[in-house]
């Protein structure tokens, strides 16, 4: 029973980060009429028993903007018959060819042509098949969180940028929304959004262990209740469904966490001077790491980025 708690929570705060899948689990059993969506029928719908994927992704949407770049984005992978999720974080500033567009970071292609521009992308970049997106603005995750009560879990190190309101002292504790969205969101790290992304699967996992609290079950309506407000997602309500009937064949130890494997890439002018700085995607790496998704291995993220050179 707790398993199947735990799954319909994910939707809400999986679309944080990629915790997905239950999105519509805990949505699809805590209201009884279908909420609209981007897709009110699709016409390859979730399959029964098929692994679904799904690109989720986080955005900072400020007020009277019509266009936002993702400042996070993951591919959730969902193996019914394995009863495994893979959680594959994408660097922000992966260098792609934006289709219609041009070689840019790929948190550019939500801005130039919002969630479907994103998903043509990955699709181009990791030669799969993209079923749906989820995508969430910061607001939500932040007024998630609060309802949860807060998430423990270990700052690393003194988290300080003024200018984004981010303000964190080193140690295990207690974060509200607030700390919360400027923890996963703080880039000061030697090795910038590679850091990040690590620092945001063990935010993953401290919100896994607070779902399985007896006592974040009364939480549920209100949580499916205010995560709804700030989704975007082309999931229809039986997608959901289907979504959430795999619930209890999972658990905490189901989900595998991963970040698309490549190395650093600057690019200079004339002068030497650097003009753009790229996390490059390497090909092969990322190709046995989609061969062996739910193998349970970890793959080394960063390859020798000696190379890194002009253009």
């Amino acid at each position: 029973m707790r398993a199947k708690y735990f799954f319909r929570f994910l939707i809400v705060a999986g679309a944080m980060f990629g915790l997905f899948f239950g999105v519509g689990a805990g949505v699809a059993n805590l209201i009884h009429e279908p909420q609209t969506t981007a897709a009110e029928e699709k016409e390859e719908p979730v399959q029964e028993g098929h692994r679904t994927n799904i690109l989720v992704l986080g955005v900072d949407a400020r007020s009277g903007d019509d266009r936002s770049r993702s400042d996070t984005m993951m591919l959730v992978s969902i193996d019914p018959q394995l009863n495994k999720a893979a959680f594959i974080s994408i660097p922000r500033d992966t260098r792609v060819d934006i289709p219609g567009s041009y070689y840019d970071k790929i948190n550019a292609a939500n801005y130039e042509g919002g969630p479907r521009l994103a998903v043509s992308t990955v699709e181009d970049l990791m030669d799969i098949n993209i079923d749906n997106y989820v995508e969430m603005d910061f607001k939500g995750f932040k007024s998630i969180v609060d309802i949860l009560g807060g998430v423990t879990v270990n700052v690393p190190k003194r988290m300080y940028k003024p200018s984004e309101d981010i303000d964190l002292r080193p140690g295990e504790q207690h974060l509200n929304g607030k700390q919360a969205l400027a923890l996963v969101r703080y880039r000061g790290y030697v090795m910038g959004d590679i850091d990040r992304t690590a620092q945001q699967q063990e935010f993953i996992k401290a919100v896994v262990k607070e779902m399985l609290k007896p006592q974040t079950l009364t939480k549920l309506p209100k949580l499916a209740k205010e995560g709804l407000k700030y989704v975007d997602t082309d999931l229809t309500f039986k997608d959901m469904i289907k979504l959430a009937s795999y619930a209890p064949g999972f658990s905490s130890e189901s989900v595998i966490t991963q970040t698309l494997p490549g190395s650093f890439y600057d690019r200079r002018d004339e002068y030497g001077n650097i003009v753009q700085s790229y996390w490059e995607v390497d090909q092969t790496a990322m190709d046995n790491l989609l061969d062996n998704l739910f193998s349970g291995g970890k793959l080394a993220v960063i390859k020798d980025s000696s190379d890194s050179g002009t253009n």
